[in-house]
């Protein structure tokens, strides 16, 4: 007895840390205005709100006056106004890796600092990864720039290959036409600025499939239900347009044969023949038909012979 409950202690204690690791990788809203919604597909948006945890893959906006920070531990992102971006997480504790996809706007960000880079802001122009820094990116129609605080940061402009590591008090900004240009603040001297490789400057582009697959699964169940209501409807109609077809051809032959009847008791026994389409019962209906008139025949020939000899006498 005591062996099983130590057992259980023991499954308990080790199932903590995935626990806790786990609940690690949530974004949770510490600051959020009006004017602050998520949407996981871009066409439905909901507002979020402080204490909220966003999904993972979900595309936050916030409006003229919306701001909203959201906070991971010891990192933090803060979406000024008229900003839009989404943030994948993939893997935990050490292999942990953070994607912020920024369309427009700017974000402030803080993060952990690791051995490793473990993060990177993609943009339209460019993508800053780091290891452990406080930066600042601002997204435009055709520029983006990176500003950093604290730490360093690895800078890369799509369009012209140029690559420089931004440190405190630097920027490096990028225009689609006249490619990248840096600066620094007091007394730091602006970084250096190298040309790459096509090949180097398109591993710095991360691929959003992560984002579209995420977002497709949660939007797969209410697609799915909604072929399932459309094929309960077409199947309700099609059995709809059956019952009716059938009415209507009752009633066609209901028809046909009443006005059969009204002409004569043949034409009526034919046209029960034709919506019957030639059964067993159509045959003997027509013989009786036949029968009767053979009938009705010999009975004419009968009186006609009566009539003759009443004349001779």
């Amino acid at each position: 007895m005591l062996s099983a409950f130590r057992a259980i202690c023991i499954a308990v204690l080790m199932l903590v840390p995935a626990i806790a690791v786990a609940g690690g990788n949530d974004w949770v809203v510490a600051k959020a205005t009006s004017q602050v919604t998520y949407s996981l597909d871009t066409e439905t948006w909901t507002p979020l709100k402080s204490g909220e945890v966003v999904p993972n893959a979900a595309w936050i906006s916030t409006g003229s006056r919306g701001r909203v920070q959201l906070v991971r531990g010891v990192e933090s992102i803060a979406f000024q106004p008229n900003t839009r971006a989404a943030i994948v997480t993939k893997g935990f504790f050490i292999f942990r890796k953070t994607v912020v996809t920024q369309q427009k706007g700017t974000l402030d960000l803080e993060i952990e600092k690791r051995i490793l880079p473990h993060t990177t802001v993609q943009t339209p122009h460019l993508a800053a990864v780091v290891k452990g820094t406080i930066f600042h990116v601002a997204v435009g129609r055709t520029t983006a720039s990176v500003s950093v605080d604290r730490g360093l940061v690895q800078v890369t402009s799509f369009a012209s290959r140029q690559r420089a590591n931004v440190g405190a008090g630097q920027r490096a900004s990028v225009n689609v036409r006249r490619g990248m240009s840096v600066a620094a603040q007091g007394a730091a001297s602006a970084p250096s600025v190298k040309t790459v490789s096509a090949a180097a400057a398109g591993r710095a582009v991360v691929s959003t499939d992560a984002i579209e697959q995420v977002s497709s699964t949660t939007s797969t169940s209410s697609s799915q239900a909604a072929a399932a209501s459309s094929s309960s409807s077409s199947s309700s109609s099609a059995k709809a347009g059956n019952v009716n077809e059938n009415a209507s051809a009752k009633a066609s032959s209901a028809k046909s044969g009443n006005n059969g009847k009204s002409a004569s008791s043949s034409s009526s026994a034919n046209s029960g023949q034709s919506n019957k389409s030639g059964s067993p019962g159509n045959s003997g209906n027509s013989n009786s038909s036949n029968s009767s008139n053979g009938n009705s025949g010999k009975g004419n020939n009968g009186r006609g012979h009566a009539h003759g000899h009443h004349k001779k006498r």
